[in-house]
């Protein structure tokens, strides 16, 4: 999931996602063969992360971490999803375990940029991606990654949170910023 944030107060999440017919659960197996839509859920962060926070059981564990980048990278990003957005509407695509998931179909969009990261196994497997960002000093690194790992859990602050309008503000509350470019 990424999101993007507006003035530092509004921000518009977008998560990439498979599009599971009714009654149809998620297969990773199934995912290597064409057998699910791909599909962009846009929302507010209340929306997203609370879902995975406070009401999905079981609950997930959702990090935020502030990737350092310019403002004009991260506008050809923006646009690079509203382009794919608008042409799923036109074409569908289908989700791919392996090549077009939640995680590579975001360094898709993120090679728009000349300082797109390469090509890595730990985008492959999406688990190792935070890890890898740190490794590219495209996070915040004054700090262990241990530590910054722990700092960039939300999930307390999101169960806190919850239905307040500053939702995404209370949840950043203490995460690092990158130092810039």
């Amino acid at each position: 999931m990424l999101s993007f944030g507006f003035s530092g107060k509004d921000y518009l999440a977008v998560s990439i996602e498979t599009r599971k017919e009714k009654g149809e659960a998620y297969s990773t197996l199934a995912g290597f063969f064409r057998q699910y839509e791909l599909y962009y859920v846009v929302a507010d962060e209340r929306d997203l992360i609370r879902v995975r926070t406070n009401y999905r059981k079981p609950q997930e564990q959702v990090y935020i971490y502030r990737v350092k980048g310019s403002l004009t990278n991260l506008r050809r990003v923006f646009l690079d999803y509203i382009r794919s957005i608008n042409e799923l509407r036109e074409q569908p695509h289908f989700y791919n375990t392996l090549t077009t998931n939640c995680t590579t179909s975001i360094w898709l969009h993120a090679r728009m940029n000349p300082e797109a990261p390469p090509l890595s196994w730990k985008i492959l497997l999406s688990g190792y991606v935070p890890d890898y960002l740190y490794d590219l000093h495209r996070l915040d690194t004054s700090r262990p990654f241990a530590e910054l790992e722990k700092l960039s859990l939300v999930n307390e602050r999101a169960h806190a949170a919850d239905q307040d309008p500053a939702f995404s503000q209370r949840i950043r509350e203490g995460l690092p910023m990158p130092p810039p470019l």
